[in-house]
């Protein structure tokens, strides 16, 4: 970050130093047959990541930017339980319509979000730390191309379905294919609150904060229709996938030890079964692997039955 000193002829501007973005670590969620693959920016770009449902990937791109700039980032980390994934961020340099650069690192941004119920919650909350009020134009760029895992794998298919033009309303997107297997899917894209532009592939937000002011703006993506995104489902929600993910860690042997951090590596390892363990008719069954083998598998799942079994 390059800081332009004032003069007493112009006006303060502010310049950055551009930095390449380079791959960051992926980070994995999962709730039954959905998962999360995303960046440590909390962004998905379309590669080997995506919002997964029954092997379909139904968020191809889930870009999060102030004006055409991703965030500074400051950390990206999966809970220790599993259940959430945070994301800390700080604005670089705002661009002011008709005007000069606002100040970079006055804006914090987290990104917080979980899966409950095979549907995708996140909340952005912003916290403004300039001495005046300052404009934040807030974009997400999004995409759904339904591919299957074996095509996000890399095979190539000869023939694929037919995708519809995504359906807008006031704050909502709908992405709708239909298979060759004649299977309508669809992906549901909703905000808690209208964007002041929404596209089929991007939505705006102007949001003004004084200083201190804290905004919060909460998305839902799902497959299914659902109520208006808010603090109340966000939180209720919330509850219910912490106290799931607690009663699926405390099945089985537990093991303590009196060292601090070897325990700490078996809670950790408990929580990723945890995570993996997805209910079938016949019980709890150990999925194989985030993101490739996000299903069941015969060899895996008796490996791994058989070293806990105790």
């Amino acid at each position: 970050m390059n800081d332009l000193a004032p003069s007493h002829t112009a006006p303060v501007e502010w310049g950055e130093i551009e930095e390449p973005r380079v791959p960051q670590r992926l980070y994995a969620l999962k709730d039954r047959d959905t998962f999360i693959v995303a960046d440590s920016h909390g962004d998905i770009a379309g590669a080997a990541d995506g919002l997964f449902h029954d092997d379909t990937r139904i968020l191809s791109r889930w870009e999060l930017t102030i004006g055409d700039r991703s965030p500074t980032l400051l950390s990206g980390a999966i809970s220790q339980d599993n259940v959430y994934f945070t994301s800390h961020g700080l604005n670089r340099a705002i661009p002011v319509p008709a005007g000069p650069m606002g100040p970079p690192g006055v804006v914090h941004i987290e990104r917080k979000r979980f899966l409950w119920d095979e549907r995708l919650y996140e909340r952005i909350r912003i916290t403004s730390y300039n001495p005046d009020t300052i404009g934040l134009p807030l974009v997400f760029r999004f995409a759904a191309d339904f591919r299957d895992m074996f095509e996000v794998r890399g095979a190539r298919r000869r023939l694929r379905g037919r995708l519809a033009a995504p359906e807008l309303s006031d704050r909502s997107v709908t992405c709708r294919y239909e298979g060759l297997d004649g299977v309508a899917r669809q992906s549901l894209l909703v905000f808690s609150e209208p964007p002041a532009k929404l596209l089929e592939d991007e939505a705006d937000f102007q949001i003004s904060l004084a200083t201190d002011e804290c905004r919060e703006l909460y998305i839902e993506v799902g497959t299914g229709a659902a109520e208006a995104p808010g603090r109340d489902r966000f939180r209720a929600a919330a509850a219910r996938a912490r106290f799931a993910m607690r009663n699926r860690r405390r099945q089985g042997a537990r093991l303590t030890t009196n060292g601090r951090l070897f325990n700490a590596w078996i809670d950790k390892s408990r929580a990723d079964l945890a995570l993996l363990a997805t209910p079938m008719k016949t019980g709890p069954y150990p999925y194989a692997g985030i993101p490739w083998f996000s299903t069941a598998f015969g060899r895996d799942g008796i490996i791994t039955a058989w070293q806990i079994l105790w």
